[in-house]
């Protein structure tokens, strides 16, 4: 693959930047974590099989930055997975790194330590570096601070009881490797002096009581633990029940649906932000189990350990009582093991510390998801909310019993067999076909277990369990197909190799879509399905139609001709009907037009006169709704030519 790791990081450092200008602040570890697991995807992967483009990587970061800055519940799914896998591992394996991590802090002044040569008459350079003994000594057994004058003079003072300047000055001489070996066993026996010395309330100045602490911390964690783990449990066993029974099978195509009720409010995309949800609140559960299997390994270790330093103080108490002088063979071993008792105390307080730490980092992310309750409680309606406990245990049928019996590959109940916590089954427990679609439903232990290439796997309910067994691959492919598109669960449902095994695979998974149903049937329709009437007027000829149209209008009995009379002038082109243009627009649901008087002034004469007979008549003006009779004019008031002659 063209992505190596340095290309990965510098599309971190990039997308990190993108998030920054939007007020995003994302660790950049965590964005390379993002991007292993969305290059698990074929849809991404190939975009750098070979080479990478800029726009390949543009619309990479520009999906990357988007997820990052939506802030959805798969983020926080995959912030949690982060953090517990930088900060938590087994316990043996966190206190190796707690020791080393000490080494490393303290290397420096080993250094000094190991390389410093003085002079055998410098007796000034010899205290000197026996103080940096006994200050190498209190940080590397963390008992007390140096930096404190009386803690520093009890270190110096029990390190002078058993080593001398003149064995400073042996010490000095010796190879570097027997001088380091030399430097853990002063550690050891100067510290179990100083523990000894705490017991006897002869010192202990900055020494914790260790004891006391052990047994407190542990309660405290484990009731902070447990009310966390109750908090969950009762978030988890409200979002199972709401979705358990909306998850059915196609008869048909054998295709895994959501099936909302019809007169539902609810979409399919309310039902995946629940699954969502539901992921978010089992990966808390299962760490939340983890670090509290912990604790009480922790508690039941630091109880022993208290028990163990009770007794080889009062085996050092009765090997120096009443004694003068105590040889060397038998009280250094002693100290050796109480120290070792010590430390040991000491590496499981800081493994409750640092589980209390990540307990309120998890806490933190919890805090910020809001559950959608109106979407819950219309999903609850009607439902009684079923625990987990009840939902992988309860009773099957005979009859269900005889049908899983002849299932290839059925492997029976045998009563061992539990969820979230047994690696045997495969997916956690959870139910192999629910997941197709993202929902995280418990298997029924009772049904038994099928088994696939050597995986088992557990299932809800008895149709599911019969289909699996039918088409086996097909539905472990679907949720390797959700869960390479949804890359929250795939460290959820450790499935990370599966994945990782199919990742060239463009198409894992083809829809089956539902056939069209053809059938040939027979339709008898009735003869004459409208009561039969004859038209007598009915006729086909256009032009019959035509000539019955003539006959219906009046025209037929009018008689038309044309006349040319003395009125027959009165046309004019020059007149035009206008109106003024407004500054309002109207809207009105009846057209109608507007009647403007006509002209009162015309002109007589201009036609069919010869001569000076033309002049200007005023008409009388009629009013609104008035009719005005014919007049005749029997005299002209104008002078024409012909009453002047």
């Amino acid at each position: 693959m063209a992505c190596d790791e340095n290309v990965i990081k510098n599309m971190a450092n990039e997308i990190t930047r993108n998030c920054q200008a939007q007020n995003i602040t994302v660790d950049t570890d965590f964005v390379i974590y993002l991007i292993d697991l969305l290059l698990l995807n074929p849809k991404y992967g190939r975009m750098f099989s070979k080479t990478i483009s800029r726009n390949n990587l543009e619309a990479f970061v520009n999906d990357c930055v988007h997820m990052l800055t939506s802030g959805t519940t798969s983020i926080n799914t995959l912030k949690m997975q982060f953090i517990m896998q930088m900060n938590y591992d087994k316990l043996q394996n966190l206190i190796d790194k707690h020791l080393d991590s000490i080494d490393q802090c303290l290397r420096p002044l080993i250094n000094e330590i190991l390389e410093d040569d003085p002079d055998v008459d410098d007796d000034t350079a010899f205290k000197k570096l026996f103080r940096k003994i006994s200050i190498y000594i209190i940080l590397s057994s963390g008992l007390g601070n140096p930096g404190s004058i009386v803690t520093l003079k009890e270190g110096m003072a029990a390190l002078e009881s058993v080593f001398s300047l003149e064995d400073l000055k042996v010490f000095v001489a010796l190879p570097r490797s027997e001088k380091m070996t030399q430097l853990n066993e002063l550690m050891q026996i100067a510290s179990g002096v100083r523990l000894f010395n705490r017991d006897c309330k002869k010192g202990g100045e900055g020494i914790p009581d260790l004891p006391f602490n052990i047994v407190d911390a542990g309660k405290a964690c484990l009731a902070a633990l447990s009310n966390s783990l109750i908090g969950v449990m009762q978030r988890v066993n409200s979002l199972t029940t709401a979705v358990a029974d909306t998850i059915t099978i196609q008869e048909e195509t054998g295709n895994i649906i959501i099936d909302i009720p019809n007169n539902s409010e609810l979409t399919e995309n309310n039902y995946k932000q629940i699954f969502e949800l539901l992921a978010f609140n089992r990966q808390y559960e299962l760490y939340i189990r983890k670090l509290l299997s912990d604790v009480e390994t922790m508690v039941q270790n630091g109880t022993h350990y208290v028990e163990k330093v009770k007794l080889v103080l009062e085996e050092l108490h009765s090997s120096v009582k009443y004694k003068a002088a105590v040889p060397v063979v038998t009280v250094f071993p002693l100290f050796t093991k109480l120290w070792k008792v010590w430390r040991s105390m000491q590496n499981v307080m800081y493994l409750m510390s640092t589980v209390n730490r990540l307990m309120t980092i998890l806490a933190s992310i919890q805090d910020q998801m809001k559950i959608p309750y109106d979407i819950v409680e219309k999903m609850l309606e009607g439902k009684n909310v079923i625990t987990d406990h009840d939902r992988t245990s309860s009773k099957i049928s005979v009859t269900d019993k005889l049908s899983l019996g002849s299932l290839k590959n059925y492997v029976g109940y045998g009563g061992s067999f539990t969820t979230l916590c047994d690696k045997n089954i495969q997916f956690l427990g959870f139910c192999a076909l629910c997941l197709s679609v993202g929902a995280l439903v418990p298997s029924n232990m009772k049904l038994g277990l099928i088994k696939f290439k050597g995986d088992n796997y557990g299932f809800c309910s008895v149709k599911m369990a019969t289909r699996f067994s039918k088409d086996s691959q097909r539905y472990v492919n679907e949720v390797l197909e959700f869960a390479r598109n949804n890359p929250c669960v795939i460290n959820l449902l450790n499935i990370l190799e599966n994945v990782n095994e199919v990742k060239k695979i463009d198409n894992l998974v083809t829809r089956i879509l539902p056939k069209t149903k053809i059938s040939d049937k027979h339709v008898q329709t009735e003869t004459h399905p409208i009561y039969g009437y004859i038209e007598k007027n009915y006729t086909w000829d256009m032009w019959e139609w035509k000539r019955r149209a003539c006959q219906w209008a009046t025209i037929v009995n009018c008689q038309t001709h044309s006349t040319q009379t003395d009125y027959s002038h009165l046309r004019s082109e020059i007149h035009c009907q206008t109106v003024e243009p407004r500054d309002k627009s109207q809207q009105t649901k009846k057209d109608t037009g507007i009647n403007t008087n006509p002209r009162d002034v015309f002109i007589w004469g201009l036609r069919g006169q010869i001569g000076y007979g033309q002049h200007a008549m005023k008409l009388n003006t009629v009013t609104d709704g008035e009719k005005q009779k014919a007049q005749v004019f029997t005299t002209c008031s104008w002078p024409c030519v012909n009453s002047e002659e």
